[in-house]
């Protein structure tokens, strides 16, 4: 049986969802949009990759008039990498392009880490990615087989922190701006430390103070959810705008 909808009226502000492993971010709103009906306006801020996890904000009704302001928000990962090889995805999903058996020492991924990816850095998006090239999606491009050339863009990390250590594992929180890839600051680190290495999990547990401690897993998504929604009202104190 589908879900049932029951809300026939508009719902106003901000919903944390904890994206599991495997659907996309639009998986999520169309299961909302079943239980709140097609006429609520709903939206997100921040897309995760199927292979992501993690904390999703939805946006509901006049929530969606926040989505520039969201944009802006400092978001917090933890991520779990292994050296030794890499992929065209630079993810686990992807096939493997080079390995390596260099063994990285902590002392040394923690200076690579202080010297070349904490601060305002220039970053290369993967091809498997969302940007577009010449009016394409990249990973589309990459899909037929093409390598479509990314620019560089600024963004900023303001910390990235080894969390454990025990070769070839490495997990590491950070907290970066919008805008940065993630398992390409894990694939970078490998070429920095003259190895390689790539993301195997991935999961963002905040997005400036909304937490994935008072988030709803999209499993539980059902007429529950709206009791979770935080009011708009409340909203603009979350974002410290009062």
């Amino acid at each position: 049986m589908g879900l049932k909808v029951i809300y026939m009226y508009m719902i106003d502000g901000i919903l944390i969802i904890d994206k599991e492993v495997g659907i996309t971010s639009y998986d999520v709103i169309r299961k909302l949009k079943r239980v709140l009906g097609k006429e609520q306006k709903i939206g997100h801020g921040g897309t995760l990759d199927p292979f992501a996890s993690g904390v999703l904000l939805v946006l509901l009704g006049k929530g969606t008039k926040l989505m520039e302001r969201i944009h802006t928000l400092k978001k917090e990962y933890v991520v779990k990498g292994e050296f030794g090889f890499s992929t065209d995805t630079q993810d686990i999903t992807g096939n493997v392009l080079e390995k390596s058996n260099s063994i990285p020492k902590y002392e040394d991924i923690e200076r690579v880490i202080a010297e070349h990816f904490v601060g305002d850095i220039l970053q290369t998006p993967p091809i498997y990615s969302a940007k577009k090239v010449n009016g394409k999606r990249a990973y589309e491009l990459a899909r037929k087989g093409e390598v479509p050339t990314l620019k560089a863009k600024g963004i900023s990390v303001f910390e990235f922190e080894i969390s454990k250590y025990e070769y070839p594992n490495i997990e590491c929180r950070i907290i970066c701006s919008s805008g940065t890839y993630v398992r390409t600051l894990i694939h970078d680190l490998g070429i920095k430390l003259n190895t390689f290495a790539t993301a195997k999990e991935l999961k963002r547990v905040g997005i400036g103070d909304f937490n994935i401690s008072n988030s709803v897993s999209s499993k539980d998504i059902d007429e529950k959810v709206v009791k979770s929604v935080i009011d708009i009202s409340k909203v603009s104190k979350i974002l410290g705008d009062e």
